[in-house]
C-alpha cells in the first residue's frame, strides 16, 4: 500500500475514531465515573491524564507536544522514505494517528482523555485510549520486525 493510501485509510480513520470515542466519553461519561462493560474485567470510564504512558512525566505540557512534533516527523519520514519495508510503513501510519489523537487532546485540553479500563479484582491496568492502542501495536511491529530481521539489506536513504 502506498504511503498516502496509509495515511487516508489508516491513519485518518484511526484519528477520527480516537477522537469520536473521546467526545463519547466526554459526552455520556462523567469525569471519574466507570461503566461496568465485562465485570470483574472491563469498564469504560473517564480519566484524564496529563502525562505519557502509565501516567510517567504528569505535567510536562511542552515536552509532550515537542516530542509528538519530532515524532510525528520521523514518522513521516518512515512513511514516506523510499527504503521502508511495508511493517515499518503501517508502524509509522499507526503511530502518526496515535499522536495526532493525544497531541488534539492537549492542545484542546491540556491532557489525554483515557477511557478503556481493563483489571483482574483490584488491579487496574492504566486507562488508555484508541490512540495509545495503535501506538503500542505499532511498536510491537516494530520489535517483530526488528526481531525477525526483516528490514531490507543495505536500506539507507
Amino acid at each position: 500500500m502506498t504511503p498516502l493510501r496509509l495515511l487516508l485509510l489508516v491513519t485518518l480513520p484511526l484519528y477520527a475514531l480516537d477522537q469520536l470515542t473521546k467526545w463519547a466519553t466526554l459526552t455520556y461519561i462523567p469525569l471519574y465515573d466507570e461503566i461496568a462493560v465485562i465485570p470483574g474485567f472491563f469498564n469504560l470510564v473517564h480519566v484524564t491524564n496529563t502525562g505519557s504512558a502509565f501516567g510517567l512525566m504528569k505535567g510536562w505540557f511542552n515536552f509532550h507536544v515537542v516530542f509528538g512534533a519530532i515524532m510525528t516527523v520521523v514518522m513521516f519520514r518512515l512513511l514516506f522514505r523510499r527504503a521502508s519495508d511495508t511493517p515499518t510503513r503501517w508502524a509509522s501510519a499507526l503511530i502518526l494517528s496515535g499522536i495526532f489523537g493525544n497531541i488534539t487532546d492537549r492542545v484542546r485540553f491540556g491532557h489525554v482523555v483515557d477511557f478503556l479500563d481493563f483489571y483482574a479484582g483490584n488491579h487496574h491496568w492504566p486507562a488508555f485510549n484508541v490512540a495509545d492502542s495503535a501506538i503500542v501495536i505499532a511498536v510491537g511491529v516494530f520489535l517483530w520486525t526488528s526481531w525477525r530481521g526483516d528490514a531490507p539489506a543495505g536500506a539507507k536513504d
